[in-house]
């Protein structure tokens, strides 16, 4: 008995060391017992679920079963259970599961998962899980059930496992997290409201009194302006501004002062550690808002833009004691507005200046916003005179049916959608139309606009058709030769066959297209041989011979006696592309 269980234990050792498996041979050799006694004990463990094995061809490979046992599934009776067996039918489910569901077991378990209570589970994603697990691998995801009309969380667990009968199933396991979610959740605001707490306390804190001395100055202002507290405190704070913003200031002061609120504006700031430049390293004002320093930004100066929120200071009995003004630097954001309009303007030139077709159309009120100076030119209109307006007050009526049903189906599935081709007579000339719509969104992910590209591929279609026309041309001349003329792939599948071709071996030409050369045409018995030395001539080992004698094997099987011609087709960079034989039947 014990050297049983050492056994097994043994080639447990020996499959956990090689995770890829082992065939029955490996493993007998490897713990030294015969090749039948290791397949009894790898019934044993199989049976158990401690083994699992999968074939490969006539081989069968063993490992290390990735399976849940059965009976660890009770260990988890804090959750939910249920276990279904490879049918979809419920094996077993614990009390967890029928205190939330509000059943008894004998009503779910026996039952197909679809007919049960757990109807719930017959779910595309879940079967697709299931499905999964039935494979050996467990899924973890998370669903919401709303329960007594509240919505709660659970993590659901899906895991392989193997029933009494050794045979594979699933377990689902749910667990609660609702709990777990609204903390997350409790978490994540506090965090916001912290950041939020964070982001006012770094902007810098003025309390001023009713004629604009500073009283206090938060440690922040340095960090913005240079200047530490001490060297502002006792300064009007008009000594900071330019008369305008000065005026404006005193205006928002007495607002704030007149209807108790806050009120918000922007100024700018001229920052010069300079004695000559007044004691506070700011440009000084005279009485008259004038001037009495440099005027305002020198080379050495630096400008600063700040958003001022002014807000009243009363005592109990109602009387104004001052104004607390909270600063913050939006000087980078000034900067960034003032480039946002610019790489605007910059993209704006370069939509008006491609050579596409570009109009936009608003989506709620379906007229069009935007053209560029090709659209202008086709369609000939004038930007400034469209805009506004509808589809059918700007283009011809078949335009205007077809930009209709891709604004439909960009309104319905929207992403971006290549139209097929129009057809549009312009100015007695006929001209196609290569036509994509992109939708573009709003910030709150609604659609807003329908960007319209038409790109005029009138030439291209042309040429196309020219291409076309010389490829044909070329194929008729082929099929004219009173030779068999085909081209080979460089891997020995068919390319072209002409007509003649054709008629010499007794194939059509969709039978034959496509197929291999040294199977088709070539003598069974030099296929090989034949093939070993068109693939080293394309390779460049060794040179092709251009011309030989030769047999041709028809598709009736009979042979026929012919003079091959042979030459390398390359591409422009010299590269060997496809292999050109030509047929002469001997005489």
């Amino acid at each position: 008995m014990d050297s049983y269980a050492d056994e097994l234990s043994g080639i447990l050792e020996v499959l956990k060391e090689t995770p890829r498996g082992m065939s029955v041979s490996d493993i007998a050799d490897k713990i030294g017992v015969n090749r039948n006694t290791v397949s009894r004990y790898l019934d044993i463990l199989r049976v158990s679920g401690q083994v699992d094995m999968k074939t490969y061809g006539k081989a069968k490979v063993f490992f290390i079963s990735q399976r849940a046992p059965l009976s660890a599934m009770l260990n988890f009776s804090s959750d939910m259970v249920a276990i279904i067996d490879s049918d979809l039918c419920v094996v077993q489910v614990n009390d967890a599961l029928c205190r939330l569901l509000k059943v008894d077991r004998d009503e779910i378990v026996g039952k197909e998962l679809r007919n049960s209570p757990l109807v719930g589970f017959d779910h595309p994603i879940i079967n697709e899980r299931m499905k999964s697990a039935l494979d050996g691998e467990e899924t973890v995801d998370e669903i919401k059930i709303f329960r007594d009309l509240e919505e709660r969380y659970y993590k659901i667990k899906i895991i392989p496992t193997v029933l009494n009968d050794s045979s594979p199933g699933v377990t689902i396991m749910l667990e609660d997290t609702t709990e777990e979610k609204r903390a997350t959740e409790a978490l994540l605001n506090s965090e916001r409201n912290f950041r939020s707490l964070v982001e006012e306390i770094n902007d810098t804190i003025l309390d001023i009194n009713d004629a604009g001395d500073l009283l206090y100055a938060s440690p922040k202002i340095k960090e913005i302006t240079g200047l530490s507290p001490d060297e502002t405190v006792g300064n009007s704070l008009f000594k900071y501004m330019d008369p305008v913003c000065g005026e404006r200031f005193r205006a928002a002061m007495q607002s704030a002062r007149q209807n108790s609120r806050s009120e918000l504006l922007e100024c700018n700031f001229t920052v010069k550690k300079d004695a000559g430049y007044g004691k506070d390293g700011m440009g000084d004002n005279d009485a008259n808002g004038g001037k009495s320093g440099r005027e305002g930004k020198d080379a050495a100066g630096r400008q600063i833009k700040m958003e001022l929120s002014i807000t009243p200071k009363f005592d109990e009995i109602g009387m104004l004691t001052g104004y607390r003004v909270v600063g913050r630097d939006i000087s980078a954001r000034d900067r960034a507005v003032k480039g946002l309009f610019k790489w605007k303007s910059f993209l704006f030139s370069i939509v008006d200046n491609i050579p596409s077709m570009v109009v936009v159309k608003e989506v709620g009120n379906g007229t069009y916003v935007h053209f560029n100076s090709a659209a202008e030119k086709f369609f000939d209109i004038v930007a400034k005179d469209s805009v506004g307006k509808m589809g059918f007050e700007l283009f011809p009526d078949k335009v205007t049916e077809f930009f209709a049903a891709g604004d439909r189906s960009i309104a319905a599935d929207k992403v971006p959608v290549f139209m097929p081709e129009l057809t549009l007579k312009v100015n007695g000339a006929e001209h196609v139309l290569k036509v994509r719509k992109v939708p573009i969104f709003g910030i709150d992910n609604a659609l807003e606009y329908i960007l319209t590209i038409l790109e005029d591929i009138t030439e291209e279609k042309r040429s196309q058709e020219a291409l076309v026309a010389q490829r044909d041309e070329a194929q008729s001349y082929l099929d004219l030769a009173g030779v068999m003329i085909a081209v080979i792939n460089t891997d020995g599948t068919i390319k072209r066959l002409n007509r003649t071709g054709c008629d010499l071996l007794g194939y059509r030409e969709d039978e034959i297209i496509g197929a291999d050369w040294f199977t088709t045409v070539v003598p069974k018995e030099r296929s090989k041989e034949l093939k070993r030395r068109f693939e080293d001539a394309v390779s460049g080992k060794i040179p092709l011979n251009p011309s030989a004698e030769g047999v041709a094997v028809r598709k009736d099987g009979t042979a026929t006696d012919v003079i091959w011609q042979n030459s390398l087709l390359k591409n422009p960079k010299g590269e060997v592309v496809a292999v050109v034989t030509s047929a002469t039947p001997k005489n």
